[in-house]
């Protein structure tokens, strides 16, 4: 591309350069050069050098060029990936001859003779400055090219021509250029040939990766362009007579997995899972073994345990074997058994081993709960690191594989290949969706090409059933566009530990629960009572009346304890046949009047519900309509707030006389008794009250992006409130400065709390959490009304006290 920049126009370069761009990310979103995180990931983690020559980027302004890369873009953002390629030539041929390729080097024949390498369709000829092309070589007669470096940084680049007295031998200025003529030459053989066989051979080409040493971080890295022997092989190796393979687990991408017996050299025999690969080319060997190499330098108890590796063909991995299988079918068969507390278990120890992995700066690239094992009821590991590679810190690794999990991938991946330990929350959180909604396949109603369309208009996977709120707002979070947004994996442990220890405590509350209600079920109702009549009750006191009968009901709410069983007396066998009538018809009735209770209780609850809703209704106008009245009633749809602390009131319902309870007897007069005209602190209040309650009013309209103007508003209510408490302060005296100026510091935090649920409403207003948050704002502007009329409060009680205030005319 650099070296014909100059030939053609700009707006041709840009042509090609956004036609390789769409091939080269075939699987992008038509529109995804639009967002701005897109196009900056482009041009500084990409580089847009790539693509289009230097000399174009260096001539106009970056905002310039932006523009005009985007709107080519999308001319051909619909191409598929054969288009892309078949346009590109149609337009590269009108100035370029494609069709051969020139290479400058020397021939070496004794002695080196400077030419011009012409490989084309026509075979292999050489050119001088003087003469025309000259016939080498015809791609059917080469049978193998070989590649050496030289000490000078050159290399020598071999063939074996068929019929030929001697092989061909061409020094080349670089090791590169050699290796991209080796390439074109195999790349012609092969069609004319019509075969998959290369004539190429690579020196010291073994079966693994090794690790190789970063001279600058000093940190173990993959080496993913050489595959050389790896001498931990050797530490691994395992004989095959020790491996007995039995049934096929399954299969993978390279070929079947057995399950199998160990037998080890000291006669312990241990059951193993055995990975075998079918295809024994050297590069599918090679990416075969990079899991061996990759899984043999991990230890973790949450990460499969590799045991050996057999190295001759055919190659085997030999894992641990987990009698329980896959996390993706026992979920599936366990769907009725399994409970949150198990799931969150599942997910913390997961998540464990991704803190692990990013420690050692590695990526996954493949979470999902089909790679994941059950040890135990209470264990899982993680396994499958066929697509895991090591990564650099500030860097990521692009994928050159096809075949890639795009339903669990972030949108980055998607688009550009670009993984990132923040790419592996993403899907970590992907994978925790598989858990809570019990094995389900996320996306399973889109294809594949339809997943990156929903996700750049900002859709998610929805909350599954039962799915703990805080787990499924750490989902979301995890979903962020921008991978910078995303948490890390060690934040993610903390959150994901905590919930888990909710979850046991309230498993465990329920179960003591249970426990009582079958107890005192079992005291009342397992054992039949005696025979009810007149003798028997004057002759035991310790019977229990009708009257002192408790309801189960009523034994949840006061767990009072079980009345004792009464005293039987010893009866013949003639009383028996009397008894049993009697039973039943004392079980009936009580039944039957527990019944009526319940319905009483249901019937009485309705109208009491009825009547809160006309309550609420009459104080909210009563608040519109007086601004002598302070009192904030709290929203339906909203969580009923904390009172202020030095009223020490807590209610579930809305009181009544709200005044009576917020200004008790004891307290001084309520502060609307003194003259309001000119009062700046009163009306500040009121009007941060009446911005709040409007606020209360438009959320539910509003959309999302909108929440901030509203927010804004009451941040302006708040800031002149404060200022006019900073005109008095200085008239005040000393010792009540520091309660006003604490509860300065307190309205602060609540604008702040505010403020943080917006956002969270923001993030959240596409998901099943969107009331919820919407709740939560509400909540917290609640908050903050009230506060300020605590500060109202203070500042009243300090003037009173400084005899400032003057009450109201009669």
């Amino acid at each position: 591309m650099q070296y014909h920049a100059s030939k053609v126009s700009d707006g041709m370069a840009l042509q090609l350069g956004c036609l390789e761009l769409r091939r080269f990310y075939k699987d992008m979103n038509a529109k995804g050069l639009e967002k701005k995180s897109n196009i900056d990931l482009l041009e500084k983690d990409v580089g847009l050098d790539l693509f289009f020559p230097q000399q174009l980027i260096n001539s106009m302004k970056p905002k310039q060029l932006r523009k005009l890369i985007q709107q080519t873009f999308q001319q051909y953002a619909t191409f598929k990936e054969d288009e892309c390629t078949v346009k590109f030539f149609e337009t590269l041929k009108d100035f370029i001859s494609y069709d051969e390729e020139v290479f400058p080097c020397e021939l070496v024949q004794g002695w080196s003779l400077s030419v011009e390498l012409v490989i084309g369709g026509r075979g292999i000829r050489q050119r001088t400055q003087k003469n025309s092309a000259v016939f080498l070589a015809d791609f059917k007669q080469i049978k193998k090219i070989q590649c050496l470096p030289q000490s000078d940084g050159k290399a020598l680049l071999n063939l074996d021509v068929e019929g030929a007295r001697q092989r061909l031998s061409v020094s080349v200025g670089s090791i590169p250029m050699a290796e991209n003529m080796m390439d074109l030459i195999d790349g012609y053989c092969r069609l004319e040939k019509d075969t998959d066989d290369s004539v190429i051979n690579r020196l010291n080409k073994g079966l693994c990766s090794c690790l190789v040493q970063n001279e600058n971080s000093g940190k173990s890295l993959l080496s993913f362009d050489s595959f050389q022997s790896c001498p931990v092989v050797e530490k691994y190796g395992l004989d095959r007579r020790s491996i007995v393979l039995g049934r096929i687990l399954g299969e993978g991408f390279f070929g079947e997995v057995y399950d199998g017996v160990y037998n080890k050299a000291n006669g312990e025999r241990i059951n193993v899972a055995v990975k075998t690969c079918k295809d024994c080319s050297p590069d599918v060997m090679e990416k075969f073994m990079s899991e061996a190499v990759t899984m043999k330098s991990l230890n973790h108890p949450h990460i499969v345990k590799l045991i050996g590796i057999i190295e001759e063909n055919p190659v085997w991995i030999v894992m641990e074997l987990y009698q329980y299988g896959q996390l993706g079918n026992y979920l599936i068969q366990n769907e009725n058994k399994l409970t949150n507390t198990t799931l969150m278990l599942f997910t913390l120890q997961i998540c464990k081993a991704l803190v692990y992995l990013e420690g050692i700066n590695m990526v996954h690239r493949d979470i999902a709960v089909r790679n994941v094992l059950v040890a135990s009821p209470e264990c899982v590991k993680l396994g499958d690191f066929g697509l895991s590679r090591y990564i650099e810190n500030e860097e990521y690794y692009k994928a050159s594989v096809t075949r890639l999990p795009i339903k669990w991938m972030a949108p980055e991946s998607i688009n550009f290949r670009r993984f990132t330990t923040a790419s592996d929350v993403w899907m970590f959180a992907v994978c925790v969706w598989e858990l809570m909604s019990r094995g389900q396949q996320p996306f399973f109603w889109l294809e594949n090409r339809d997943v990156i369309n929903q996700l750049e208009q900002g859709i998610r996977l929805p909350k599954p059933d039962n799915c703990p709120p805080a787990i499924y707002s750490l989902m979301t979070r995890c979903w962020s566009y921008d991978p910078k947004e995303r948490p890390t994996f060690t934040e993610l442990v903390v959150k994901i530990s905590d919930v888990h220890k909710m979850e046991k405590e309230q498993e465990a509350e329920r179960e003591r629960d249970k426990a009582r209600a079958t107890k005192l079920f079992d005291s009342k109702f397992n054992e039949p009572p005696p025979k009810l009549n007149e003798a028997l009750c004057a002759s035991s006191p310790d019977l229990a009346s009708p009257s002192e009968y408790q309801s189960p009901v009523d034994s949840m709410n006061t767990l009072a304890p079980p009345i004792k069983s009464p005293r039987r007396r010893s009866m013949g066998e003639s009383e028996f046949h009397r008894v049993e009538p009697n039973i039943r018809e004392d079980a009936q009735r009580l039944w039957q009047r527990e019944k009526q209770n319940m319905q009483e209780t249901l019937r009485q609850q309705k109208a009491q519900m009825m009547e809160d809703k006309k309550w609420l209704k009459q104080e909210e106008k009563l608040l519109v309509g007086k601004r002598a009245s302070l009192t904030f009633v709290n929203p339906p749809s909203v969580s009923l707030f904390p009172p202020a602390p030095e009223f020490n009131v807590a209610t579930e319902k809305p009181p009544r006389i709200l005044l009576n309870i917020l200004f008790p007897l004891s307290q001084p007069a309520p502060t609307a008794e003194l003259d309001r005209s000119d009062d700046k602190v009163y009306n500040s209040v009121m009007d941060l009250v009446k911005v709040v309650v409007q606020l209360k009013n438009d959320i539910p309209v509003l959309q999302p992006e909108q929440y901030i103007t509203t927010v804004k508003s009451v941040g302006m209510a708040l800031r002149d409130l404060i200022c006019s408490v900073d005109d008095i302060l200085p008239t005040l005296h000393e010792s009540v400065r520091t309660e006003i100026e604490g509860t300065q510091k307190l309205l602060n935090n609540d604008m702040a709390e505010l403020i943080s649920k917006m956002r969270l409403a923001q993030q959240n207003s596409i998901t099943s959490l969107k009331e919820e948050c919407k709740k939560q704002m509400l909540a917290a502007a609640h908050t903050l009304a009230m506060d300020s009329k605590n500060m109202l409060d203070a500042v009243d009680q300090a003037r009173v006290r400084a005899n400032l205030a003057k009450p109201v005319a009669p």
